[in-house]
């Protein structure tokens, strides 16, 4: 495979476009750039609801309104972080063919120095990068936000799909261990399966959340944590614009202080963000996307300045 020329960013504007400022910072090339973000917008397998293809741009187009300005850290996000964003590549059509050309890709990033962020695209992609990671790190464990386990042996009449990917990385890959949160939707197999796994597999199920401690998401965990946030996590009230909105989810609230912590007392090696399928007129959700990447890129470095758990 040739290599991707990632010095080509995402037109008209990258991730929070931050060219619509009315005065813009100087702003980091691919070179000097921390952050890659790669549009990944891969739609193959899906078994419900379709639109995952304009995850990425609708994601993007949003970020233009989320302030630069931090909340918690009290600072513009480009004097804590330098974010490039890729153009997307072209895409193949069969589903493994796109898993092999995203690891390829995440291998390039992590040769060149830079923390890759996938933006999908369906779930599927996951493990495109989860197989990267297996060839460059020991002793990963996989925090994954979603409602449902994606343990599937079938799905859509393949053996591989966005419901299998964390199924093929467990069983192929060089993965400790995963934890879910948010789980509320999964069939039988997958029961079984995580009920014959205790100790690969720790479930925190949305009906529970009441009760969820940070300490034992944050325990559940190795040294390296690989990090994959499906966007049907939320409630569907928050969260209509996903491939399979799910009832009875967490929200916004639930999910940062979770993630703070983690990210503070973790090593994140990898990082995605997948599943969100936009609404033409409905941009709540797309913001909500925007506004939670900048989140998890801001507490993926600088987590630690701010307490973890508070």
């Amino acid at each position: 495979m040739s290599k991707f020329d990632f010095r080509k960013g995402f037109q008209p504007m990258g991730f929070l476009g931050p060219e619509a400022l009315p005065k813009p910072p100087v702003l980091p090339t691919y070179e000097t750039s921390e952050v890659v973000v790669l549009p990944f917008g891969y739609e193959g397998t899906v078994t419900f609801g379709h639109g995952t293809a304009n995850g990425p741009r609708g994601l993007i187009e949003a970020s233009y309104q989320v302030e630069s300005f931090d909340d918690e850290l009290l600072d513009d996000y480009f004097n804590l972080v330098k974010i490039w964003t890729t153009q997307q590549p072209d895409l193949p059509t069969d589903p493994l063919e796109a898993v092999a050309l995203l690891k390829n890709l995440v291998l390039q990033l992590f040769a060149d120095g830079k923390f890759p962020i996938a933006i999908g695209g369906e779930h599927g992609i996951s493990y495109g990068y989860a197989q990267a990671l297996s060839e460059t790190f020991k002793d990963i464990s996989v925090l994954v936000f979603d409602s449902h386990m994606d343990l599937h042996d079938r799905s859509s009449g393949r053996d591989f799909s966005h419901a299998a990917w964390l199924k093929y990385s467990l069983d192929l890959l060089n993965f400790k261990q995963a934890t879910l949160v948010g789980i509320r939707n999964f069939n039988k197999n997958e029961h079984e399966f995580w009920k014959a796994n205790p100790d690969k597999i720790k479930v925190f199920f949305s009906k529970d959340r009441a009760n969820w401690k940070i300490e034992e998401i944050v325990h559940s965990l190795g040294d390296n944590v690989y990090l994959s946030f499906d966007m049907d996590f939320f409630d569907s009230s928050v969260m209509p614009s996903t491939g399979t909105p799910e009832p009875g989810g967490p929200g916004w609230d639930e999910v940062l202080p979770i993630l703070r912590a983690v990210c503070a007392k973790k090593n994140i090696i990898g990082m995605d963000l997948v599943e969100l399928a936009p609404i033409k007129g409905l941009q709540a959700p797309d913001f909500l996307a925007a506004k939670l990447l900048l989140k998890m890129i801001l507490y993926k470095f600088k987590a630690k300045a701010l307490g973890g758990n508070k």
